[in-house]
Order: structure tokens, then sequence, then C-alpha cells
């Protein structure tokens, strides 16, 4: 039985490990860059759920309304004003932001995914995954 996805680490590790795989494997496409985009969302997403505590209502609400975007840039600059001891790569960060449509619908804005650019975001991912993790072994020492 597969095991059971609860949190937004669970869904970005989910995605990690397919996307992984599939690079291993030489596959180069453009849901590809999508999932890059996705798996770094839902790790950034996983530490204000889980870290970010607020008492206020309205701090609250913000926290929910952030939970609802897929940019990449407004969820770090969120996590470094609330968990500034988070070591994100932002540049990286950067980098996929905006791959979720760019590389999944045609316009003026798309974009094909080629090897040199699927290297690059998954540097991204890992160093987002790794910023992660490490906050969260920092949290549990």
């Amino acid at each position: 039985m597969a095991e059971e996805l609860k949190t937004y680490y669970d869904f970005a590790d989910n995605n990690y490990d397919f996307l992984m795989a599939a690079y291993k494997n030489g596959l180069v496409g453009n849901a590809m860059g999508a999932m890059a985009q996705e798996t770094c969302e839902k790790y950034l997403k996983h530490l204000i759920d889980e870290y970010v505590i607020l008492g206020d209502s309205a701090d609250n609400a913000k926290k929910t309304e952030i939970l609802r975007t897929h940019n990449l840039t407004k969820l770090s600059k969120y996590i470094s004003s609330h968990l500034p001891e988070v070591n994100l790569d932002r540049p990286s960060l950067n980098l996929v932001n905006g791959l979720y449509f760019t590389t999944r619908y045609p316009g003026d804005e798309s974009i094909m995914v080629e090897k040199d650019d699927l290297d690059e975001y998954i540097d991204a991912v890992k160093k987002c995954k790794n910023a992660v993790d490490e906050f969260i072994r920092s949290e549990k020492e």
C-alpha cells in the first residue's frame, strides 16, 4: 500500500521522488519544469503551514492567503520575514518560479524545457529541499 500523504512535505517528497526518477532515467519534458516549481512550492508551504505560528487572527488570515499562492517569490519572502533562519537560495527559486504556467500552456510566455534547463531546475529543487530539511533538522535538535 502506498504511503499516506498528509502534509505539504509528504506531497513535496512524493513529487521529488518522481521528478528525480524521471531525471535519472534521462527524461526531459515540460511537465518536469512544472513539477520542479510545484515541488519547491510544496516544500515552502510546509514550512509556513507547520512552523509559522501566529496568534493574531489578521496574521492567520494572511498566512491562509499566502498558502494559496503559487508564487515562489511571495512564499520565500514570507518565510524570510517569519523564519529568517531558513537558508533559502532565492535566485534558484526565482529560476523555477512561473514554470508551472510557462511549461504547461501555449502562449506568448510558454517555453520548451531542454536538458540544460532541466539540469538547472533540478539543482534548484535540490537546494530548496536541502534548505527545508536543514531547517527541520535544526528545529528537532
